[in-house]
């Protein structure tokens, strides 16, 4: 668990942001089993990530940023995503774009200073004594949260009956239930694919090769399901040694995490996708919960992020895990 043990492969970890966009896998009549692919793009969103003595594993009173980190929300085949309007789901569709989705604080007014958790829930701030980080704090208002520490947005996943002609469900029997998945590598072919989060072009860190990337975690969570964390490079670190000394990091950010590595496939998945994030049923309105913070335990949350940028994309796939209730 953690990238503190050697090998990152053999550690547990968590996410990262990105770019969500539109896939294809499709889906066929008759069969018991199909694969439903969708790219969730949430656009343009710019994130900065902010440090001080105060709230952070760094050592110093730098300001490292994280911009343009962009979302997309997409899907193909039957699966949709709609905007979460705060009674419900808005108009569902292929894409959602979250520089113009409902959202409490703007996308370019959110920070991530460093934060810790066990849950991917619930959120620690450091306390910081001298160069030390010996304790941590629950961060208990919301506003300040999504303000200075996480990146926090709802949206809804549906994945819709295939219909003939007359539109009527073309299986008969009770409604399909869907895995969630994060997709692997890049697919040849598709101008944008897969999920990855990574230095952007023309970025530069305090420390070259060094990124904020290898410190992000996202989690996905849907009410009364396991919530799922995304580590996008999990055996990726930076050269730079400078931060704070860590002395809570056997009691948080021990959390169990997808870990997905540098060739873009993910651990313990198949065919290179992720384990199973949740499950959706057929023409349900389900409501996912995504936060995107950065995680202080992390070796890689160094001094060296300072003034970095960087830019994702997460794409989601399903699979029919049963054919009813």
């Amino acid at each position: 668990m953690g990238k503190r043990m050697a090998g990152k492969e053999e550690k547990i970890k968590r996410g990262k942001t990105e770019e969500i966009k539109h896939g294809g896998m499709e889906a066929e009549e008759g069969r018991e089993k199909q694969g439903l692919k969708a790219r969730l793009l949430m656009c343009l969103l710019y994130l900065a990530v902010l440090s001080t003595a105060t709230y952070a594993w760094f050592t110093m009173n730098n300001k490292p940023k994280v911009l343009n980190l962009a979302l997309s929300a997409a899907a193909a085949g039957d699966l949709m995503i709609a905007d979460d309007l705060g009674g419900g789901p808005g108009e569902y569709d292929e894409e959602l774009d979250l520089k113009a989705a409902t959202q409490k604080f703007p996308m370019e007014e959110v920070l991530l200073n460093p934060v810790t958790t066990t849950d991917g829930k619930l959120f620690y701030a450091p306390v910081y004594t001298g160069k030390a980080v010996n304790d941590v704090e629950e961060i208990t208002d919301m506003d300040e949260l999504n303000q200075q520490y996480v990146y926090e947005k709802t949206f809804y996943l549906k994945a819709g009956s295939l219909k003939n002609s007359k539109g009527k469900r073309v299986a008969q029997g009770a409604m399909k239930t869907y895995a969630i998945m994060l997709l692997g590598p890049e697919q040849d072919g598709e101008e944008v694919s897969g999920c990855w989060v990574r230095q952007a072009d023309g970025a530069a860190s305090a420390v070259p090769g060094d990124t904020a990337a290898n410190s992000i975690r996202i989690s996905f969570e849907v009410e009364g399901q396991e919530i799922a964390i995304w580590e996008p490079n999990s055996d990726k670190h930076n050269s730079d040694t400078e931060k704070a000394i860590d002395n809570v990091k056997d009691s948080y950010g021990t959390y169990k995490t997808l870990q997905q590595t540098g060739d873009g496939d993910f651990i313990d998945g198949e065919n290179g996708n992720s384990e199973k994030l949740f499950e959706i049923e057929e023409e349900q309105d389900v409501k996912v919960t995504m936060r995107v913070w950065m995680e202080g335990t992390d070796e890689d949350c160094t001094n060296s992020n300072e003034l970095d940028e960087i830019i994702g994309n997460i794409q989601f796939i399903s699979s029919e895990v049963k054919s009813g209730r």
